[in-house]
């Protein structure tokens, strides 16, 4: 059996005046993602800034976020530390505080072997007592596994799943045939849900349900129920949510405009050094959810 499946919702780490974690605000959101349909939620994913957050704000929102789902559905927790004992830290912290898994990125500096990646997701995986999966996003982290080295480090250091942030749906089919049937294989991005789940993915683990989260699990429903007239459909309009997804060098800033434009009363700020949102995007954002009939 899957560890993991379905639609999870990459979160928005959410901010107050003073540049806390905004906990109320981060509790309403998970209400809005659960009842929208998501499968689960994960936090601290490369669109919850998690490079940029030190501990003491990322432990404030694991404990937020775990405390506000209330065992509703899963909770990820991402972990995307250049050291390992950083990242024990907070992989330590997330399986005391309830967390259901980890998501771990490995962003390198120095040209690793691929032993040493090994070695480093064995003392991740050895130090708690839940499921681990690869977050694979080589454009990001720097760090770019073969399908067959995935395959290889899920049975050596017994993983249960990879999130693949990559555009290659072959490179899935490929590592779904050559991993066990209860490794979860998600992609990264809700565009491409159709192809990958096709080729043997289980859903995925995405930023867009922010968003649209009735939207992505219908998409995820549709394709797991093998309607593929729906699927197409549903796929078609997901895709059709990409330009929010296109901000340059990241989304997070125009997403939280999204969100707050949506109802929910929210700060866009983001951490230094990701640019704040400028008034061309936030005009942008306006006009195309005008246009969607969404505001």
């Amino acid at each position: 059996m899957k560890s993991f499946e379905g639609i999870f919702a990459v979160m928005l780490s959410l901010y107050d005046e003073m540049g806390d974690i905004d906990r109320e605000a981060t509790r309403k959101v998970v209400d809005y993602l659960i009842e929208g349909g998501v499968h689960g939620l994960v936090v601290l994913g490369s669109t919850g800034e998690c490079p940029y957050l030190c501990h003491h704000h990322q432990k404030d929102l694991i404990d937020t976020a775990i405390d506000a789902c209330a065992g509703r559905v899963p909770v990820i927790v991402g972990i995307n530390e250049r050291g390992a004992e950083q990242a024990l830290e907070i992989a330590r912290y997330a399986d005391e505080a309830g967390a259901d898994g980890l998501l771990a990125a490995l962003s390198i500096f120095y040209k690793l072997d691929e032993e040493s990646v090994y070695d480093y997701y064995h003392a991740l995986s050895s130090a708690v007592g839940i499921p681990v999966l690869y977050y694979n996003f080589p454009s990001a982290t720097g760090l770019a596994l073969s399908s067959k080295a995935i395959a290889a480090l899920a049975g050596k250091e017994n993983l249960a799943g990879v999130k693949e942030t990559i555009f290659d749906v072959e490179e899935v089919r490929q590592l779904v045939q050559e991993t066990d049937e209860d490794f979860s294989v998600l992609t990264g991005m809700c565009l491409n849900l159709a192809d990958t789940m096709a080729a043997g993915a289980c859903g995925a683990i995405c930023p867009l349900p922010n968003i649209i989260p009735q939207k992505t699990a219908a998409l995820y429903e549709a394709c797991k129920a093998g309607d593929s007239g729906k699927a197409e459909e549903l796929q078609d309009e997901v895709i059709s949510f990409a330009p929010l997804l296109a901000s340059s060098p990241t989304p997070q800033a125009m997403l939280k405009e999204a969100l707050r434009l949506l109802g929910h009363q929210i700060s866009v700020n983001v951490k230094n050094p990701l640019p704040q949102l400028s008034e061309e995007q936030a005009d942008m954002v306006k006009r195309f959810l005008q246009d969607k009939g969404m505001i």
